[in-house]
């Protein structure tokens, strides 16, 4: 999925976020408010942090729709909630259409950069990473939302289905998967 809101740079990026190959229906509830101003705060990250100055770093993003929710665990963090109906079907249009709302929405992002190091007695330039993630229900009630800015590994956990593979979603870098950072408001 690629969000409009972080391409509202230019505005035939952001046309194109509105095709139907880059669709996850959404309750508003879930689309505006906190998760709007997560957008909102990843596209300063963008443009403030990661891409410029020494650190001309590039903004890895992935979205996308979970088949687990999630619910406040023990001490507050965030554990898979499998209770809410899946599908979750409601007629929304005209003549009966039913649309299928995934659980869960998330994004998850790494910036990746290059610094000069020296190696071996010779200057190298050695590679850094940072990254972010957030998962939110999508849900019509704001009180079930339980949108939660979590580390990428945190994250991994909650998108793998018990028995299964651990999920990877950054299998390119695993700097993507230790070094975290709250993205500023």
């Amino acid at each position: 999925m690629n969000p409009s809101g972080i391409n509202s740079f230019d505005i035939d990026f952001m046309k194109a976020t509105f095709t139907l190959t880059n669709a996850a229906p959404q309750f508003e509830t879930s689309n505006s408010g906190p998760w709007q101003t997560f957008e909102g705060r990843i596209s300063k990250y963008a443009r403030s942090t990661c891409g410029v100055g020494s650190r001309s770093g590039t903004l890895y993003l992935l979205t996308g729709t979970s088949n687990f929710g999630l619910r406040p665990g023990p001490g507050g963090k965030p554990v898979q909630d499998t209770t809410i109906p899946l599908p979750y079907t409601r007629t929304a249009f005209p003549r009966g259409v039913t649309l299928v709302t995934p659980r869960a929405v998330w994004t998850a992002g790494c910036c990746v950069w290059k610094e000069p190091g020296k190696i071996l007695g010779s200057w190298w330039p050695s590679k850094k990473a940072e990254s972010f993630a957030i998962m939110s229900n999508n849900q019509d009630n704001p009180g079930l939302l339980h949108q939660t800015e979590m580390r990428v590994t945190d994250l991994e956990a909650l998108l793998t289905q018990p028995g299964s593979p651990g999920v990877n979603l950054f299998p390119g870098d695993g700097n993507c998967r230790k070094n975290n950072v709250i993205l500023p408001p």
